[in-house]
């Protein structure tokens, strides 16, 4: 609906399901929705759900001014013939269950007699009533496939029940359902258990759209966390909060599904009862930057103006937030007003940002990485920020264990790299995991993939063969495969994005990540039982584990090895992109023009405010080197300028104050989109000089390019193929160049000898390609690309011809479509530029593509690959694939 508007909605009629969710998207889908009714008469909506306010809703729906009718459909159960019971208890129940004095009891759960006077932290007292209610339940209950679903607000809080059921491993199979946990392991709740009793920890992510059989018994804490807009640290915090009824009806319905059911609720029944019977909408707590920035870079004039469409919101946002939110926007040059109504529209930078599906700061982050020349790592930093679960895999538990998994990729200090947060760190170790899994791993299943190019083994047994063998090397190394796939998959819709858009800073900005540096990096696993997990562990090696089985892990660490240094350097800039981003999310301090940030200090004209003079600490007087005055500047607070933020807020006795960076203003000129003219010599400068070798233009079609070309270049140094078989056809024929007849397609000239002389591949210093597509499935050309860069692979692999350029020429919105860039990577190809290619001069491309959206452009770009292969390729193995191919044609 942002990107097409009303012709987005081409159905008879839309659903939408679990409306009580109450995300700020979700509202976004409804108020859209409504507006888009006035104009569609014959559209007809379904909202769903099995808890949400009706009444609400029928009210939002009547005025849309056209007689409408809203009706309330009852949608009866499934015809199963078994309708299975459900039971709820409070803590008086539970304390009687326990023999337990009922109000001791109850003041262990809840410290007040209302949610308006009582507090939702949790006491330890309560983990072990818990625990005390599952030993009850399994002691009572005879049928051991009945399992207990415990819904617990919080990471810690699931930490903290599993202890205390770790002893009793022999009786529980204990799972945990939480955003951090590898899915494939939080699926393994969903199978039933026959030989012990299921306990299943969940948070609020199993309360609703998702049925675990056999549930037998909820235990429901009535806590939840709830994410909001901390004003004081400029950033979303997180709170415990009591459920509302609509929440504790979701979770009642976990149970009852597959089996009778009985639920305990962990409050009092009056307690219960004085809940909010609907959670607060999320549209109400949070910032709305990056929902409001979305919607004015939205196609229709009837949602693209937020603060109009916001009011019409079931629930209307404070004008102050979106007033804030606008401001924002308008500081960071995302929006800007245009008379004479003064709307606001979205620049490209504010265009750019919105095109990325990640969070505001995340997509921040990476544009700010791509302005310093640092965009592929900005990638992979900013989508670790947003991903759960993250690639180093976090045993359950073991959070000590994880921080050594974080050391073995990333150890840097604090005091070289600037880096003050935890998240910071975790998001460095995350990114090196990722690099270190294209280096060690992906690079070598590439060249693999290559070497069986030509043979006719079945190539689904062999991707799943491939599949088993990295999930082992994963293993071995602490890592999640589906994670690091998923950070993949996003890195190439990033940069998808970016050369659809194409910023200043693009076209310069190499694709050789800086893992390959130094290019002699290797890694040799050296496996070894490993020896920290215990028999209690939750951990993605559990079934191996209760099976008896040996663990093994490389310790060859730190896995980075050589990398370090570069991973330094990359956590310098982290550091310094960090502060300039909470500098600038901080609309009520004014920055210090005197004070600039450069790498990780900050650095002043004056001694800072010493902390223990001011509580009547310090005994240095006058030798002390902080100043004792209370005009003095507060030194800096260090977590303001993280990525958590400060949580003691306007209490803090550190300074707030907003620091400028050295990268601000580099980052204003370099996120507006590529104005430079094209030139020819942009291309000349990849050419070797005449007669220190050869171009070759491949799969000219009637020597177009070629006759161009020879024009500004030596022709004796031009070599072209074309699959013309003489020149009858021709009216002009460029002269010197060395033109090879007959060669169909750019395959036969690189892999096959059959079509003529052969290419002298000794004398080839750059390869020119200008594909042609023609009218057919995105698929169909997709291939096309695919085969042209594994068959110069195989060829330049075989000949090391490692100092060859590439240069493909297209245009670059088909360049984004195809995926062009992660189909070279995938042969071990590397953009190293990308420039506008100069049509007047070299020769027309005729591929115009229509760029729908503004701001977006269609040209004739160039882009130039180098082959980067794994340091311990062997040349001869490609040079024998390559001799026993020769004859084949492809």
């Amino acid at each position: 609906m942002l990107e097409k508007g009303l012709n987005a909605l081409k159905y008879k009629v839309i659903i939408l399901d679990e409306v009580h969710e109450r995300s700020v998207e979700s509202d976004l889908v409804l108020v859209c929705i409504k507006q888009f009714l006035l104009k569609k008469s014959d559209l007809r909506v379904v909202l769903m759900s099995a808890t949400a306010d009706i009444a609400r809703y029928r009210e939002y729906f009547k005025d849309l001014g056209r007689g409408e009718r809203v009706e309330l459909l009852a949608i009866p159960s499934s015809g199963q013939d078994t309708i299975y019971q459900r039971k709820v208890s409070y803590i008086e129940q539970v304390a009687e269950l326990l023999k337990m004095e009922s109000e001791e009891t109850a003041l262990k759960c809840c410290s007040g007699p209302s949610p308006l006077t009582a507090d939702a932290d949790i006491k330890p007292e309560m983990y072990q009533l818990i625990h005390n209610l599952i030993i009850h339940i399994h002691k009572n209950e005879r049928d051991i496939e009945k399992g207990i679903l415990v819904f617990l607000p919080t990471y810690y809080a699931l930490e903290q029940q599993w202890l205390l059921l770790k002893p009793f491993s022999v009786s529980f199979k204990v799972h945990i359902l939480h955003s951090s946990i590898d899915t494939e392991q939080a699926l393994k709740a969903m199978k039933i258990c026959k030989s012990h009793r299921k306990v299943i920890l969940a948070t609020n992510i199993a309360e609703s759209s998702v049925t675990i059989p056999m549930v037998g018994y909820v235990i429901d804490s009535c806590r939840s966390l709830q994410v909001f807009w901390d004003n004081n640290r400029k950033s979303d915090s997180a709170e415990l909060v009591w459920v509302s009824k609509s929440q504790a009806d979701q979770r009642r319905g976990r149970t009852g599904r597959t089996c009778d059911g009985h639920v305990y609720r962990l409050v009092k029944r009056s307690f219960y009862t004085q809940l909010e019977d609907y959670e607060p909408p999320a549209i109400l707590r949070l910032s709305l930057r990056q929902q409001i920035l979305l919607l004015c870079c939205a196609e229709s004039k009837a949602i693209n103006d937020p603060k109009v469409l916001l009011r019409k919101a079931l629930d209307t946002p404070d004008p102050k937030v979106v007033e804030d939110a606008l401001s924002l926007l308008v500081d960071l040059h995302a929006l800007q007003k245009t008379p004479p109504r003064s709307r606001y529209e979205p620049t490209f930078y504010g265009r750019l940002l919105a095109s990325f599906s990640l969070s505001f700061d995340a997509s921040i982050l990476i544009l700010k990485f791509g302005a310093i020349g640092m965009l592929r790592e900005g990638i992979v930093l900013g989508i670790m920020m947003d991903m759960q679960p993250l690639p180093i895999l976090r045993p359950f538990g073991h959070e000590s264990l994880f921080m050594k998994y974080i050391d073995n990729f990333f150890s840097g200090d604090s005091k070289t790299t600037g880096l003050s947060g935890r998240k910071e760190v975790i998001c460095m170790a995350n990114s090196c995991a990722f690099h270190f899994w294209q280096r060690a791993f992906k690079d070598k299943y590439r060249l693999q993939l290559l070497r069986q190019l030509f043979k006719l083994d079945n190539t689904k047994d062999r991707e799943i063969v491939l599949s088993k063998i990295e999930e082992e090397w994963c293993s071995y190394h602490n890592l999640l495969r589906a994670a690091l796939n998923q950070v993949a998959e996003s890195y190439d819709e990033v940069l998808d994005s970016l050369h659809r858009y194409r910023p200043q800073f693009l076209a310069t900005s190499g694709g050789i990540p800086s893992y390959y540096n130094p290019n002699e990096y290797q890694h040799k696993c050296h496996l070894d039982c490993d020896q920290y997990l215990d028999d209690g562990a939750l951990d993605m090696d559990y079934q191996l584990l209760e099976q008896g089985g040996e663990i093994r892990k490389c310790i060859s660490i730190p896995f980075l090895g050589h990398n370090e240094s570069l991973a330094h350097k990359v956590a310098q800039n982290l550091a310094s992109v960090v502060k300039e981003m909470r500098s600038q999310s901080s609309a009520d301090v004014s920055g210090n023009p005197d004070m600039l940030v450069y790498g990780n200090g900050v650095s002043t004209g004056e001694a800072s405010l010493c902390k223990f003079f001011l509580s009547g600490q310090c005994n240095r007087d006058s030798q002390c080197s902080f100043s004792h005055s209370l005009q003095a500047k507060r030194p800096t607070c260090k977590f303001f300028f993280s990525l958590q933020g400060c949580r003691n807020g306007d209490s803090c006795f550190f300074s707030h104050d907003s620091v400028p960076s050295a990268y601000s203003g580099v980052l204003s000129s370099l996120c507006r989109p590529e104005n430079a003219d094209a030139d020819m010599l942009s291309l000349l400068r990849w050419f070797p000089a005449p007669h220190h070798g050869c171009i070759l233009i491949l799969d000219d079609n009637d020597l177009y390019f070629s006759s161009h070309i020879a024009r500004h270049y030596a022709p004796s140094s031009i070599i072209s193929t074309t699959p013309l078989r003489d020149e009858s056809t021709l009216d002009q024929l460029p002269t010197d160049v060395r033109i090879l007849w007959g060669h169909s397609n750019p395959y036969n000239t690189i892999v096959s000898n059959t079509a003529g002389s052969p290419v002298p591949w000794s004398e080839v210093k750059c390869v020119l390609w200008f594909p042609k597509f023609e009218t057919g499935h995105r698929e169909g050309q997709k291939s096309v690309m695919q085969t042209f860069f594994e068959y110069l692979a195989i060829r330049m692999l075989g000949y090391a011809l490692y100092d060859v350029k590439v240069i493909v020429t297209m245009n670059n919105m088909r360049f984004s479509y195809l995926q062009v860039e992660k189909l070279a990577r995938e042969c071990c190809f590397f953009l190293r530029e990308s420039f506008l290619f100069d049509e007047q001069n070299l020769g027309e491309l005729f591929d115009e593509i229509n760029a729908r959206k503004p701001m977006l452009q269609s040209k004739p770009v160039s882009y130039v690959f180098s082959l980067h292969p794994p340091a311990d390729v062997q040349s001869r193995d490609f040079a024998t694939l390559l001799s026993q191919n020769k004859n084949k044609v492809i």
